[in-house]
C-alpha cells in the first residue's frame, strides 16, 4: 500500500510516464525485457511514408525535467473515507466526490478508476499575478546531488531547480502545472474537454504548455470572458476587463462541444411559415473550387430559368450550394425573389458556442461574489470566485446529462454548485469530483480570509464543502428537482516516516510467529479503521472507484470483503479453517473470484504459502491469482 509505491519511486525516472504510455499504445515495439525497439518503429514509419521531421519547437523551462519526474512517480498517500459524513442519509448514496488533499496525489489515485471517463474538466488554477499568493509548494525532498543522480542534471541546474521552491516565477508556475495537466489529460474521455481559467500573466505560457501536453491540433480555442463591467487600469496602459478560458480536447476528431441552448441569434429571422421563423440565404455562391456538377440551370415554379453568374465565363467560379438531388428533396425550402434563388434558414433552438463570453448571462467577477455571499449571509470568503453562470455555460456546451465533471482546484466549489444547477434544469445525472488542498485560512492575507476565519473556517476545504451543502439546500428548495444533492468525502493522508520505516523493515519470513494486526491499525485515521483505508485505496487503484458496491462473505471466522471479481485479505487473522472455507466456496461455485489481493503484513509466511498451495490445486481447474501488496 505504501512500501510498494515508495520503492517504485526510488528507481523512477523522468521518462517513465511516457514509456508507460508507449507500452500501452505500441506493445509490439517492446522486447521481452522491456526495451523499446526504436529502429523497428522507424522502419514501420518509413514504410508507411510518414514524414520524420526534426523541425518545430518545444517548450523549455527550468524545472521541466523535475516536472516530468513528478509525473512518473507514484503517490505515497492513502485514501481515507470520512465514515461519519459518508453514512449521512444525504450522502451515503451520492455519486459526487469531494477529495481533500494535494491534487497531484489525487489525480494519480483517480487514474486507477476514472481514466478516460471525464467529459469535462474545469480548473481555476493560481494566476501567478504576484499578489494571488502563488508560490511553488511541491515538496522536493531531494538534495542537489540526489537530483543529479535521479534526473541526470548538472549540479548547477539541480541547485537552481531546488531554489524554485517558495518562488513565484514563470518557471515555478510551469513546473507546478506541467505534471497536473499531463495526468488530467489521461482522465479525459475520448470526447472530453478541459477548460482552464487564466489571465494575461500566464496566458501565453499556458497556451504553450497545453500545446505540448494536449497537442496543438487539439486546441479548441481561447474563450474571452468579460470579468468586469468596467475595467481597472491594471496594466498601466489599458483598462483590462477580461480573462481567458483556454480549452483543449483529448481527441480533435471527437464532437467535443455541443450547441449552446441559450445562444442569442445574430441573424434576423424576419419571416415565418408553418415550420417557424426563418431568414433568407442566397443559394448561389462564389467558390474557389469550381464543381461542374453544382453548376446547372435551375427552373423556378413559374418556368423561369435561373443561371449562375460567373465573373469570367472562361474561368467559372460560381456554384449552387445544393445539388440537384437536394433541390428535388427540399423544394419547399426554396424562395424565388427579385431574380435570385434563396433557401430558408430556420431559427434554431440553440447555437454554436461563441468565443466571446461578454453577455451578462456568463456572469462577472462580482456575480461570483454575489453567488457566494447569498449562501453565507452576505459574506464572501474568496476574492473573485468564478460565477455559477460561467461554469454552468461550460458544462451545458460540453457535457451530456450523465457526464462526469472534474475540478481539481476546487476553491470555492462553484463547479459543484454549477453541476447541481444544470442537473436541476434538465433533470440530468451529471456527477462531480472536486479536489481541494487542506490549506489553512490565513486571516492576515486579505479581508476575505479574515472574514472566513472569523466565521469559524480554518481551512479552505471547509468553506468549499459548506458551500456545496448550502447550495444543494437552496437548489432543492427552489426547484424541487430530483437530483443528487450530496457528496462523499475522502481525505488523502501521508503515513508517517516511522510507519514507513517499520513497514520497510518487516520481513514475513523472519516473523512467522507474528501476526501484524498493528500494521493495519497504523493506518487508522480519525475514526476510520486502517482496514477500511486500505480497502478504499486499493478499490480505487483497481478500477472500482470511490463509490463501489462492496459485499462481504463469511468464511469460517474471517469476513472477506468482495468487489467485482476480487477479494481483499487486509485484516489479519485468516486461519487454516478460513482457507478451507474459501476453497470450498470456490469449488462449489458459491464464490466467484478471479483475484485475491492480500496485504502482505497480515499473513505469516507459512499462512501465505498454504494459501498459494490451496488456490493452485483447485479441483475445478479454475485459476485465482494472488496479488501481494505491501
Amino acid at each position: 500500500m505504501i512500501k510498494d509505491p515508495h520503492e517504485a519511486n526510488e528507481t523512477a525516472t523522468p521518462s517513465d510516464f511516457e514509456v508507460a504510455r508507449l507500452r500501452v499504445a505500441l506493445p509490439e515495439y517492446f522486447d521481452k525485457d522491456g526495451g523499446f525497439m526504436f529502429d523497428r518503429l522507424q522502419e514501420a514509419l518509413r514504410s508507411g511514408e510518414v514524414n520524420l521531421t526534426r523541425e518545430g519547437y518545444q517548450l523549455k523551462f527550468l524545472g521541466k525535467s523535475y516536472a516530468k519526474y513528478l509525473t512518473s512517480t507514484k503517490t505515497e498517500t492513502v485514501v481515507v473515507p470520512d465514515l461519519e459524513h459518508n453514512t449521512d442519509a444525504a450522502n451515503e448514496k451520492s455519486e459526487n466526490l469531494y477529495i481533500v488533499g494535494d491534487n497531484l496525489d489525487a489525480l494519480k489515485h483517480l487514474l486507477g478508476s476514472y481514466g478516460g471517463q471525464v467529459k469535462c474538466i474545469y480548473i481555476d488554477p493560481p494566476y501567478n499575478t504576484g499578489s494571488d499568493g502563488f508560490v511553488y509548494v511541491d515538496d522536493f525532498g531531494f538534495t542537489a546531488k540526489q537530483l543529479v543522480e535521479k534526473i541526470g542534471l548538472g549540479e548547477d541546474e539541480a541547485k537552481r531547480i531546488i531554489d524554485l521552491q517558495g518562488k513565484s516565477s514563470h518557471s515555478a508556475w510551469l513546473t507546478f502545472m506541467y505534471p497536473r495537466l499531463e495526468l488530467a489529460k489521461l482522465l479525459l474521455a475520448d470526447d472530453g474537454v478541459i477548460f482552464i481559467s487564466i489571465d494575461d500573466n500566464e496566458h501565453s505560457n499556458l497556451k504553450a504548455l497545453c500545446d505540448e501536453v494536449f497537442g496543438e491540433q487539439n486546441a479548441v480555442g481561447s474563450l474571452i470572458w468579460k470579468s468586469k463591467s468596467g475595467g481597472a487600469n491594471d496594466s498601466g496602459q489599458v483598462a483590462v476587463d477580461h480573462e481567458y478560458v483556454v480549452a483543449y480536447a483529448r481527441n480533435p476528431e471527437a464532437a467535443v462541444l455541443g450547441l449552446d441552448p441559450l445562444a442569442t441569434a445574430t441573424t434576423s429571422y424576419n419571416r415565418s411559415d408553418e415550420n417557424g421563423r426563418y431568414s433568407l440565404e442566397r443559394l448561389d455562391k462564389q467558390n474557389l473550387t469550381y464543381s461542374r456538377s453544382m453548376d446547372y440551370v435551375l427552373v423556378g415554379p413559374d418556368g423561369e430559368e435561373y443561371h449562375l453568374g460567373h465573373k469570367d465565363a472562361e474561368s467559372p467560379n460560381a456554384i449552387w450550394r445544393w445539388s440537384k438531388d437536394t433541390i428535388a428533396e427540399r423544394a419547399s425550402e426554396l424562395v424565388f425573389e427579385n431574380g435570385h434563388v434563396y433557401t430558408k434558414n430556420y431559427e434554431k433552438d440553440a447555437g454554436v458556442p461563441r468565443s466571446l463570453l461578454v453577455d451578462e448571462r456568463f456572469g462577472r467577477s462580482r456575480t461570483g461574489s454575489t453567488d457566494m455571499g447569498s449562501l453565507f449571509n452576505g459574506k464572501t470568503f474568496f476574492k473573485n470566485p468564478k460565477p455559477v453562470k460561467l461554469i454552468s455555460h461550460l458544462i451545458r456546451v460540453s457535457t451530456r446529462v450523465d457526464s462526469l465533471v472534474l475540478d481539481f482546484f476546487a476553491g470555492s466549489s462553484t463547479t459543484a454548485e454549477a453541476v447541481m444547477a444544470v442537473n436541476a434544469e434538465d433533470g440530468g445525472s451529471r456527477r462531480s469530483i472536486l479536489v481541494q488542498l487542506h490549506e489553512p485560512v490565513d486571516p492576515s492575507s486579505n479581508r476575505y480570509s479574515k472574514a472566513a476565519y472569523a466565521a469559524g473556517y480554518k481551512f479552505i476545504d471547509e468553506i468549499g464543502r459548506a458551500r456545496v451543502a448550502r447550495a444543494a439546500t437552496r437548489i432543492q428548495t427552489k426547484t424541487n428537482a430530483t437530483i443528487d444533492y450530496g457528496f462523499r468525502l475522502f481525505r488523502l493522508e501521508q503515513p508517517s516516516e516511522t510507519t514507513l520505516d517499520e513497514l520497510q523493515s518487516f520481513e514475513p519470513a523472519a516473523n512467522d510467529a507474528l501476526f501484524a494486526g498493528d500494521f493495519v491499525s497504523k493506518f487508522d485515521s480519525n475514526g476510520t479503521p486502517g482496514a477500511v483505508v486500505a480497502l478504499s485505496t486499493w478499490l480505487l487503484q483497481d478500477g472500482f472507484g470511490l463509490t463501489p458496491d462492496v459485499q462481504k462473505v463469511q468464511l469460517d471466522q474471517y469476513e472477506l470483503p468482495l468487489c467485482g471479481d476480487s477479494g481483499y485479505v487486509i485484516r489479519p487473522g485468516m486461519t487454516s479453517d478460513d482457507l478451507v472455507a474459501l476453497v470450498t466456496k470456490l469449488e462449489t461455485g458459491d464464490l466467484d473470484l478471479n483475484r485475491l489481493v492480500v496485504f502482505g503484513y497480515s499473513m505469516t509466511f507459512s499462512a501465505m504459502h498454504e494459501l498459494k498451495q490451496n488456490l493452485k490445486s483447485l479441483k475445478s481447474g479454475r485459476t485465482v491469482s494472488i496479488i501481494e501488496r505491501f
